[in-house]
């Protein structure tokens, strides 16, 4: 995914498609993603051509949301105080 042909390792080539699994396995209609994502919703998009599923899951993409800590620019879920948890 934007990488030169066999400089990719196993995390790289696997983690896209469990993202687009995801997709799949919550039946997801809709997937509101960060730009930063594009590719991974358009895997999965794809993939219905491919399988033959009628129904594409559409894609919502917005800027990348700032972290909520002073000067960071991404907000990361690994961060706990620098993110918003929904349930």
């Amino acid at each position: 995914m934007g990488r030169l042909e066999g400089s990719l390792t196993s995390a790289q080539i696997l983690y896209p498609l469990m993202q687009c699994t995801d997709i799949f396995f919550l039946k997801a209609d809709i997937c509101q993603l960060g730009v930063d994502q594009r590719k991974v919703n358009m895997l999965a998009r794809e993939y219905c051509v491919a399988a033959k599923i009628k129904n594409k899951p559409i894609i919502l993409s917005h800027h990348m949301l700032y972290g909520l800590k002073a000067g960071q620019e991404k907000m990361s879920k690994s961060d706990p105080d620098s993110a918003v948890f929904m349930e």
